[in-house]
């Protein structure tokens, strides 16, 4: 009997790493401390863009970096104000709300589009302030962590103390995001191309 097919070449053979794996890693530990800071916990000392950018690394920086490139640039940062998703800074200082909604865009840019974060930030206008939106976004972010990287995985419950439309919406974008991440990182972990 003889086989006509191409012989398997060493580069096609790849380990499996299986979830459990992955589960037990130090990328995993690492995605669980990842606390989103609450509005008070924010700088309450204006910041240069630099300072702005440096911050939003560090705390973003247990979730790794997204498989699109940095979580935010100087430019990223001047456009969005163009756009008017972040107000402009004062004496080239951003405050608390600023660094707010930074934070917000890097994370929700992930699975949204500029256009979509735009819309939700309009809807949550309506009805709840910066500091109560940004800070049921927080929570439901973290806790979307949370969830996707437990072993075994688990449901969370919306954190909400009212649900509306508006929070649906924030909490459904926090699991997207939190989905997507735990996907990038299993696949970097696995040693297959993010991008």
């Amino acid at each position: 009997m003889s086989d006509h097919s191409e012989a398997i070449r060493l580069e096609e053979i790849r380990p499996t790493i299986l979830p459990d794996a992955f589960l037990a890693s130090k990328d995993v530990h690492t995605a669980l401390q990842f606390d989103m800071p609450f509005y008070r916990d924010l700088p309450d000392m204006p910041l240069y863009r630099e300072q702005v950018i440096s911050y939003i690394e560090r705390v973003l920086s247990p979730l790794g970096l997204p498989s699109s490139g940095p979580w935010v640039t100087p430019s990223m940062i001047n456009n969005y104000v163009k756009l008017g998703l972040v107000a402009a800074p004062v004496k080239k200082q951003y405050d608390r709300t600023h660094i707010a909604r930074l934070l917000v865009i890097c994370l929700f840019k992930q699975v949204l589009s500029i256009a979509a974060i735009q819309q939700l930030f309009q809807i949550q206008l309506m009805t709840y302030p910066d500091e109560i939106a940004y800070d049921y976004t927080a929570c439901e972010v973290t806790e979307a962590i949370r969830c996707a990287f437990s072993n075994p995985p688990r449901a969370s419950a919306d954190t909400a103390q009212q649900v509306t439309r508006e929070s649906l919406l924030v909490r459904t974008a926090a699991h997207a995001f939190a989905s997507k991440t735990f996907l990038m990182r299993y696949l970097s972990f696995s040693g297959l191309p993010t991008e």
